[in-house]
């Protein structure tokens, strides 16, 4: 059997009864880091053997682990901090027990991104969980343009050297966009920042402590998506009428669109409103 533990995000007290038996009772626990795990399993008196389990290792790690277990020991997995295998890892030793067909149980317990959109106070009915973005700056604004209109509410991780730099790069891609911020979740100075990304970015320069803890933010891009679908329609019927005025006729421009990967639908209605603006008798869209 392989468990999947989770370990408090920051407050021990968040460790649970049954994930501190767990690892008391099966014969290896592998750990992201055991010198951080050494920490906890000395707090709550676990005297189980500690294998390193982390990104470097991990492939190689993950056939050890499958050996073990399927010599009839239980192993337990572990991250730093949280649920393994959520931008930690942990996911190829899950794979790995799954393919060897030894069942996988979660012992469920600390998430961070579970805590800081349980206190965003945003829709979480539907949400994206992103992980940490890109670092440069192009590839960090191109993928959050690609959120527009295709995500409600996102859940990014941070580090304390970036969080400044990440919020800077939403102002200027989400001007105005509802924003939460949470750091060292579940800790003696837990806070969370909510409000218009500008002001949340300023109330982070303003604060000497910003690059001290671990950050979890919360993106509401509800009304992004309104936005960016009255874009992309502004955009067709302005594609539409370039190429017209190039002297392309309507249906050649519309079948052009369409092959460019423009979505049918959207560029025939467009279509449709051009030739009402141009009171162009042959659109071509029948």
């Amino acid at each position: 059997m392989l468990y999947v533990v989770a370990t408090p995000i920051g407050n021990l007290t968040d460790m649970s009864p049954r994930a501190i038996e767990t690892l008391k009772t099966v014969d290896i626990i592998a750990a992201e880091d055991t010198r951080v795990t050494r920490k906890l399993l000395t707090h709550f008196d676990v005297r189980t053997r500690l294998v390193s389990c982390h990104e470097h290792n991990e492939t190689g790690r993950a056939g050890w682990l499958v050996e073990q277990m399927l010599a009839g020991q239980s192993v337990a997995l572990v991250t730093d901090a949280g649920t393994p295998a959520i931008s930690d890892p942990g996911a190829l030793v899950v794979r790995a027990t799954h393919e060897a067909g030894i069942p996988v149980m979660a012992v469920a317990g600390p998430s961070a991104f579970a805590a800081a959109l349980s206190v965003s106070g945003f829709e979480s009915r539907e949400f994206t969980f992103f992980g940490f973005l890109p670092r440069r700056k192009k590839e960090l604004t191109e993928k959050l343009a690609s959120m527009a209109g295709t995500v409600q509410t996102a859940v990014l991780y941070e580090s304390p050297h970036r969080v400044v730099g990440l919020m800077q790069a939403v102002a200027e891609t989400f001007p105005g966009i509802q924003v939460s911020v949470s750091c060292d979740l579940t800790k003696l100075y837990e806070k969370t920042l909510r409000g218009p990304v500008e002001i949340v970015l300023d109330m982070l320069k303003a604060n000497e402590n910003t690059e001290k803890g671990e950050y979890c933010v919360v993106l509401d891009l509800h009304e992004v998506q309104g936005q960016t679908q009255a874009a992309q329609t502004v955009s067709l019927e302005a594609q539409l009428l370039d190429r017209v005025l190039g002297g392309q006729n309507m249906r050649d421009a519309i079948q052009a669109l369409v092959e460019g990967g423009a979505k049918k639908n959207a560029v025939y209605a467009a279509a449709l409103r051009l030739r009402t603006m141009l009171k162009e008798d042959d659109v071509g869209v029948s």
